[in-house]
């Protein structure tokens, strides 16, 4: 063995020292010294691995597919190497027709030709002809299709000039010293210096004009949003900020008052008002600072002791008038205009201590409120816990309850019960119309008169619409506007309840139309052409290669390009499925890939990867690289000749920890039945939530022959009252629902925690524990990882921890995660192979060295 060596070499070293000079002996000591450090610090792996880096070498990822306007030209991003960019052009009608380039930034259509930016050189390219023109000093280039404006933007070599131009590059406007432009709603907003003055040009149905000038330094111009046009603009001098208001005959209108003159940022909220608008005022507070940090019991936000906070401010203003009024009520949060005066908001519980504690479930519970800004009055809505709908013009607000929607009307403030299955989703097609999608029909429902109308139905299946209008409130994720065009297409993705195939089809005029046949796939950037009812996607599945895929109306779909041949031996990847129970008798499944070109007459080790429910990534092709940032790397395992198990897990109400390990046992038991398979040599792996269910298992089980446990809580009565650096907040509220499922507190149900905690356990661990984790971690931190070694390692249990520098929750770095990948192969062919001579591992494993 190499350190058994070195000593070797070092004591016959010693036996002969006497021989020498002292100047030769201090060289030689030197020398010494230099080798053994080198041998003992430098990775040393012990996997030869020169066939899958060669597949890494060959790996590429097809990403961002776009179309031109005419249908005639699809373009992808081929990326090899993690950051190589190939831009590939084919023609749909030819596919052999086809124009790549090389090293490219970026590549847009700008209708239907294409500008390619290379550094600081555009090519714009019209495809049909193959002729291109060439251009230099450029910063970017964007394209707004809207305004059908392209727009150019030189560096300081060309006085930073900005050039508008229509897409076949007729030249329309040249501004000089521009310094910012951005599009909105076809208006292209453009700021400059002109010696010591700021100004902001706009440029609108073909006019240029300068609409503001000053001498302060300007925050931000954003058009008003109102229907009489005009712009907000921000200011600051001398420290403090203004805001004014902008009309389209220019003039100027100041928001008076001096609560608004530090912000830092400003933004526009949705108004559902004609006049009024609804100005988000940013300003950063900064963490305080000084010989000692106090914090205070009574804080609700945790976060600004350990980072600035960013305070905002909701005010909504009438310029015309200059009636304004502040929307962040006290003991209120979340004003959400609706109209008419109107606004939803959340009222602070009371209860509550810190401002994450509802983030978990079933703590979850908003109380929601309408609040009318002309009468002060505010009404009592509903406990919210899940979803909130509401109609563009804020007369309803579907909420759905534990088993039904309801129906609040926000002129009458009253509710109607509106029965409908639990898997349905609203979306409004009209003031007073509703569109019911999910499970296996669409419905349409009068809101007046509750008549309903199904539109389409597919037995045994869940149906997902996919082009619909979402418009986003402070309400929180998926409380908002929704609405739908019933008068085009609508995009269907359909799900088989059964073989959890999915089809994706457009309906219309009454008729469904196929894009994508049913398959097992995994289907990504699937878009429509613009102008046509043609479409395309990236097509994949564990054992096919990323495709790029387009389908004409009448055509079958086409296949236009398949990722690189380097990755084809992964092709013959095979997969195993198994069926068994949860924990609540539910029928869950767990994923079996064989190791590639395996003999069916052996029987191959096993590692085994949890983390809840894991179903969803099996069809994803294993791309050979090490590029995995939790150090799964399933291609690279399946290579080396192991077999792996995805298994799902499901929780009840004994906990996370004891939920997990009946359900591995479970999926054990079931993998025992596969003919190929040596459960002698079994390993288990985790990262995150599935490094804490690997930490309770190991502590719990004598199934296993060795664990790698990544990123991992170790001790969850410990975190349950840590502060969690990345969320800013304490942890507790993931333990009382969330992902632990624990449903209460440590004071109420100390028995629940004690039992699912693995360090109450470690002395139990039967088999070897390779540990990793990020030294920069936020989110669990690294003293999770360092308890569960400490704890190990008091009993004299066979251990390895890895702290990786300035990581985080996950390698980022392509070192560290080519590194995590090595040393975890390492590991698994040291204890499930039995390939001895790893020095790294060595070093922990043999007890003494004699140096006889």
């Amino acid at each position: 063995m190499v350190i058994k060596n070195i000593y070797t070499l070092w004591l016959r070293f010693i036996s002969f020292k006497s021989c020498l000079t002292s100047f030769s002996l201090l060289h030689l000591n030197a020398i010494c010294i230099i080798v053994l450090s080198t041998l003992l610090t430098k990775p040393s792996f012990g996997q030869q691995i020169e066939s899958y880096e060669k597949l890494v070498a060959g790996a590429e990822d097809v990403k961002f597919l776009f179309a031109s306007d005419n249908g005639k030209w699809i373009g992808y991003y081929s990326i090899a190497d993690g950051f190589k960019k190939k831009m590939v052009l084919q023609n749909i009608a030819n596919p052999k027709l086809e124009i790549t380039r090389a090293n490219i930034y970026s590549g847009i259509f700008v209708k239907n030709k294409v500008a390619i930016q290379t550094g600081n050189k555009i090519e714009y390219l019209d495809p049909e002809m193959d002729k291109s023109i060439f251009i230099d000093d450029v910063k970017r280039v964007v394209y707004d299709d809207k305004s059908d404006l392209f727009c150019i933007h030189y560096d300081q070599k060309k006085n930073n000039k900005l050039e508008l131009y229509t897409p076949d590059r007729k030249l329309i406007e040249t501004i000089d010293d521009v310094y910012f432009f951005y599009f909105k709603d076809k208006d292209l907003i453009v700021r400059k210096k002109n010696h010591l003055q700021n100004e902001v040009l706009s440029f609108k149905n073909n006019t240029l004009r300068k609409i503001f000038s000053t001498e302060d330094d300007i925050i931000t111009v954003l058009p008003s949003g109102l229907k009489q046009g005009g712009y907000i603009i921000a200011t600051r001098s001398a420290g403090r900020s203004s805001i004014h208001y902008l009309s389209n005959e220019l003039k100027l209108q100041k928001l008076e008052g001096d609560e608004f003159k530090d912000f830092q940022e400003i933004s526009l909220s949705v108004s559902r008002e004609d006049n009024f608008l609804i100005l988000d005022l940013v300003k950063s507070i900064p963490k305080p600072s000084g010989l000692v940090d106090v914090w205070y019991g009574k804080d609700f936000d945790l976060g600004k002791n350990v980072r600035a906070t960013r305070v905002s401010t909701l005010i909504a203003w009438n310029p015309k008038d200059s009636q304004h009024f502040i929307l962040s009520q006290p003991g209120y949060f979340g004003s959400t205009s609706i109209g008419n005066y109107l606004y939803l908001m959340y009222a602070v519980d009371n209860n509550q201590v810190d401002m994450m504690d509802k983030a978990g479930t079933p703590a979850g519970i908003d109380q929601l409120f309408l609040w009318n800004s002309l009468t002060n009055k505010y009404v009592f809505v509903s406990d919210v816990q899940r979803e909130i709908v509401i109609s563009p013009d804020g007369r309803y607000v579907l909420i759905k309850m534990e088993k039904n929607w309801k129906l609040y009307n926000t002129s009458t403030l009253k509710f109607e019960d509106i029965v409908m299955a639990d898997e349905m989703m609203p979306y409004f097609s009209s003031e007073k119309g509703v569109l019911w999608v999910g499970g296996s029909r669409i419905v349409g429902q009068n809101l007046e008169n509750k008549e309903m109308q199904v539109v389409f139905r597919h037995i045994d299946s869940d149906i997902e619409l996919l082009n619909f209008d979402r418009i986003n409130t402070v309400l929180g994720s998926r409380r908002d506007f929704r609405s739908v065009n019933i008068k085009k297409s609508l995009v269907l993705k359909i799900t088989d309840k059964k073989s959890k195939q999915i089809s994706y089809a457009y309906l219309k005029n009454g008729k469904v139309n196929t894009i994508v046949p049913w398959t097992s796939d995994y289907v990504t950037e699937f878009a429509k052409m613009k102008n046509l009812d043609d479409f395309y996607w990236i097509a994949e599945n564990y054992n096919k290669r990323p495709e790029v895929v387009v389908k004409k109306q009448t055509e079958e779909p086409k296949v236009f390009y398949v990722s690189s041949e380097s990755s084809k031996l992964f092709e013959k990847a095979e997969v195993k499925k198994m069926h068994y129970k949860g924990v609540n008798r539910e029928d869950v499944m767990g994923t079996l890939y064989m190791p590639l070109n395996y003999d069916r007459s052996k029987k191959y080790p096993v590692i085994v990867h949890i983390y809840e429910q894991q179903e969803y990534l099996t069809n994803r092709f294993l791309k050979p690289t090490f590029e995995y940032q939790t150090g799964l790397n399933i291609p690279l395992f399946i290579e080396q000749g192991f077999a792996v198990l995805l298994p799902d897990i499901t929780y009840g109400d004994k906990g996370a920890g004891l939920s997990a390990l009946e359900c591995v046992d479970k999926a054990l038991d079931e993998l025992q039945k596969f003919d190929n398979i040596d459960m002698s040599r079994i390993g288990l792996m985790g990262q995150s939530f599935g490094g804490y269910e690997t930490n309770f298992i190991a502590t719990h089980s004598k199934r296993f022959a060795a664990y790698v446990s990544g990123a991992a809580v170790s001790d969850v009565i410990r975190t349950y009252y840590a502060f969690n650096h990345h969320f800013k907040s304490p942890d507790y509220y993931r333990y009382e629902g969330r992902q632990y499922y624990f449903k209460s507190t440590v004071a109420e149900n100390p028995q629940k925690y004690l039992k699912n905690n693995p360090i109450m356990f470690v002395q139990n661990v039967s088999a070897p524990m390779l540990l990793w984790t990020g030294k920069d971690d936020g989110n669990v931190s690294p003293e999770g990882s360092m308890s569960m070694f400490i704890g190990l390692r008091k009993y004299k249990k066979p251990v390895v921890a890895l702290f990786y520098d300035k990581e985080g929750h996950t390698i980022r770095k392509p070192a560290g995660q080519k590194d995590l990948s090595m040393r975890i192969l390492d590991w698994w062919n040291y204890f499930l192979k039995d390939k001895k001579n790893i020095p790294w591992i060595d070093q922990q494993m043999i007890d003494t060295l004699k140096l006889d």
